[in-house]
């Protein structure tokens, strides 16, 4: 069973910079509303631009060579969603209409 926790928005940097460090190249997928976008690409990186330099949170999967982005504008929430055994299964994030 998983847990939900919610990351505060001063903490935001920090945390997805910790999770980057935590798992870099590890197999990943990118789903949107329900819907996946990409999946078993190896995560590279998340980074959040914040409110004066642009309000948006870019994920990278792939390679150096081969890589594909995906930017969520306007975040509002972050969430980890933690497995028993402390790993993450999931990384949660709404933007500014509700959608994740």
């Amino acid at each position: 069973m998983s847990t939900k926790k919610q990351i505060l928005f001063d903490d935001w940097q920090e945390r997805l910079q910790l999770f980057t460090s935590g798992n870099r190249g590890r197999k990943s997928a990118i789903a949107a509303n329900d819907m996946t976008i990409v999946e078993d690409h190896e995560f590279r990186d998340i980074e959040y631009d914040p409110i004066g330099k642009g309000n948006d949170l870019i994920i990278t999967l792939g390679t150096m060579d081969n890589f594909i982005t995906h930017t969520i504008n306007a975040p509002v929430e972050i969430f980890f969603h933690q497995e028993e055994n402390g790993e993450v299964s999931t990384l949660e994030i709404f933007d500014q209409n509700g959608e994740t």
